[in-house]
C-alpha cells in the first residue's frame, strides 16, 4: 500500500499546481474576508469529497477557521495545522497572478502558505483514495495568522486539536536549503503613548513636559533589557512625535517588538516593560501602555519536538531524498500552540521557496512532490516515532 500511496503523489504535480493556482489567484488578506472565505470553501470542499466532517468557525468581522475531521480505525492521532491568510492586499492576485517558470512558481502567498495547504491536501487524497485507515486526521487552518488572531479563538483551537495527538505538523513553508523548523520565538508588539505638556520652545521651556525626551529615555531602558545570550530581544522600531520644533512635544509613540526563546522570558518581557512604563523619568509626563501581551508563544524545541524531527529526517533517507536540516527561526508561527500541550510537533513542512511577504515570493515546484513524499512517509511510519 505505501508504494501505491507514493506513486500516486510523484504523479499529482499538476494536479497540485492547478489547485495552487486557484488558491493564490484568490486574494485573502486582512482586507479580504470573503477571499479568505473562499479559500476555506475550497479546501473544505476538496476534504468532504474525501470523508471528512467538515465545520467553519466563524466570528462575526473576523475571519473564518476550518476545522475538519476524519476518523480513522487505526490508533495514531495526527493534526495538520496552518493558516489561508495572507499579507496582501484586496487587488495584489489580479496584478501578480500565479505563474511558473524556470521550475518556480509565484504569487501572492504562494510560499506563505498556500503550497503547503496544497501538498497536505494531496497527501491526504493519497492516503485514503489508497485505503490507508491507520491514522485519525485533523486539519485546522485559521484565516488570521498573520494578524495574530486578534479576534477570533483560533489559539483556543489550536491547543484543543493538537492536545493528545501523536504527530502535529504545521504546513509553513521549508527553508530554501530544505530545513524544518524545530523552534521559534515568541513575540509581543507594545505600544507606549507618552502624553506631555507643551510650551514654546524659545519663550517658555520651562512649563514645557517634553513627551519626546521621556519616550527617548524610556527607549534606551527598553533597549538595555536585550539579553542576547537567552536570545530575548527588545527593539523599538517605530517612533513618532511633536509637531513644530519650536514646540515642547505634547506627546510621542513608540512601537517596540519584542522576541524571546521561552515561556519564562515571555512573561518577565511583559513584567520588565511595565515596569520601564511605569518609570517617569521626565517630570509632569504619563504613559500608557497597550499590546503589552502575548502575541505568539514561543515554539520550544521539546523532546517530543526532536523525536519528530528526527523521525521525519528517517524517511528523507528512507526515500532517497537529502536529510533536511533542521532550524530555529526568530519568526513566530501556531507550531507553539499544539505544542504547548506536549504534542510533537514540527513547523515548516510545506514545499520550499524564499521571498515571504514580499513580490518575489516563490516555491521551488519540485519540492511539491518531494515534501508531500516525506509528509506521506512520516505519517505511514509513525510507529516508529
Amino acid at each position: 500500500m505505501k508504494t501505491i500511496i507514493l506513486d500516486q503523489i510523484r504523479g499529482s504535480e499538476q494536479g497540485m499546481l492547478q489547485l495552487l493556482e486557484e488558491l493564490v489567484n484568490i486574494d485573502s488578506g486582512a482586507d479580504a474576508l470573503a477571499g479568505i472565505n473562499a479559500v476555506a470553501q475550497r479546501i473544505g470542499a476538496f476534504l468532504e469529497v474525501l470523508g471528512f466532517t467538515v465545520e467553519y468557525l466563524e466570528t462575526d468581522g473576523a475571519p473564518v477557521q476550518l476545522l475538519a475531521r476524519k476518523a480513522q480505525p487505526g490508533k495514531k492521532q495526527v493534526l495538520f495545522s496552518g493558516h489561508m491568510d495572507t499579507v496582501f492586499n484586496q487587488g495584489t492576485a489580479a496584478v501578480r497572478p500565479f505563474k511558473v517558470e524556470n521550475g518556480r512558481a509565484y504569487g501572492p502567498g504562494v510560499l506563505d502558505m498556500k503550497g503547503g495547504l496544497v501538498m497536505a491536501l494531496y497527501v491526504i487524497r493519497a492516503l485514503l483514495e489508497n485505503g490507508w485507515q491507520e491514522t485519525d486526521m485533523t486539519v485546522l487552518l485559521c484565516g488570521d495568522e498573520e494578524m495574530s488572531h486578534p479576534f477570533t479563538d483560533a489559539v483556543a483551537q489550536f491547543k484543543k486539536a493538537g492536545a493528545g495527538k501523536d504527530a502535529v505538523f504545521n504546513l509553513e513553508f521549508g527553508r530554501v536549503d530544505g530545513s524544518v523548523v524545530t523552534g521559534r520565538k515568541g513575540t509581543t508588539r507594545p505600544t507606549l503613548v507618552v502624553e506631555g505638556i507643551a510650551s514654546h520652545a524659545g519663550n517658555e521651556p520651562e512649563k514645557g513636559a517634553s513627551a519626546i525626551l521621556e519616550l527617548a529615555q524610556k527607549t534606551v531602558a527598553i533597549h538595555a533589557l536585550n539579553n542576547f545570550a537567552v536570545g530575548t530581544t527588545y527593539n523599538v522600531g517605530v517612533v513618532s512625535g511633536g509637531t513644530m520644533a519650536n514646540i515642547v512635544a505634547d506627546k510621542a509613540v513608540g512601537e517596540v517588538d519584542v522576541r524571546f526563546k521561552t515561556i519564562v522570558e515571555a512573561e518577565k518581557s511583559i513584567a520588565d516593560v511595565q515596569r520601564i512604563v511605569e518609570t517617569n523619568y521626565v517630570p509632569h509626563t504619563k504613559t500608557t501602555v497597550t499590546g503589552n501581551v502575548i502575541k505568539f508563544m514561543p515554539f520550544e524545541t521539546t523532546p517530543g519536538v526532536q523525536r519528530l524531527y528526527e523521525h521525519y529526517a528517517s524517511q528523507a533517507e528512507k526515500l532517497g531524498l537529502a536529510k533536511p536540516g533542521q532550524q530555529y527561526v526568530g519568526g513566530a508561527s501556531d507550531a507553539a500552540w499544539p505544542a504547548m500541550t506536549g504534542a510533537p510537533t514540527l513547523c515548516g513542512v510545506g514545499p520550499c521557496g524564499a521571498g515571504a511577504h514580499s513580490d518575489s515570493e516563490y516555491i521551488e515546484v519540485a519540492t511539491l512532490t518531494e515534501r508531500a513524499l516525506l509528509l506521506a512517509s512520516c505519517i505511514m511510519e509513525l510507529d516508529e516515532l
